[in-house]
């Protein structure tokens, strides 16, 4: 793994998340845009050599994210570039964002992921989060995941 830079961004970077994802293509992209407007979501950023890597935020003061202000909050959007899946950036920088949480003392992170994205379900059971529903949506079937910070 290169060295890299983990650094949270606003509102006038966020377009620049067009380079790990296809912003036009997700039917969610405007609705990011307002939470963060809001400021009940932050951006976090993984960098190397200045380009764009891997996304992770942090959805706080949410309710319809099973958030519960000052204990749970919310994990959304770990995302690394196709082309730099397996080289632990998403492990790196899902580990920044935990610590981050406990930093500001929250107790507890959730998060969904799709039942069939084994990757992604692998690296939050090794980061220590457990399933505690299993529900579906219009994506599909997801698994809610918690950890206890």
């Amino acid at each position: 793994m290169e060295p890299y830079r983990i650094t949270r961004i606003g509102l006038e970077d966020y377009p620049k998340c067009g380079a790990i994802w296809d912003m036009d293509a997700c039917p969610y992209t405007q609705t990011f845009i307002s939470q963060i407007k809001a400021g009940v979501r932050e951006v976090y950023i993984l960098t190397v050599d200045g380009a764009y890597i891997a996304e992770c935020d942090l959805v706080y003061d949410n309710p319809e994210y099973g958030t519960v202000p000052g204990k749970r909050l919310y994990l959304s959007r770990l995302i690394v570039k196709k082309e730099q899946l397996g080289r632990g950036y998403g492990k790196a920088i899902s580990e920044y964002v935990i610590a981050l949480a406990k930093e500001k003392g929250y107790r507890e992170i959730v998060l969904g992921v799709n039942c069939d994205n084994l990757p992604a379900v692998g690296l939050y059971n090794g980061l220590g989060f457990t399933v505690y529903e299993e529900a579906e949506d219009a994506d599909g079937k997801f698994y809610r995941m918690e950890k206890l910070l």
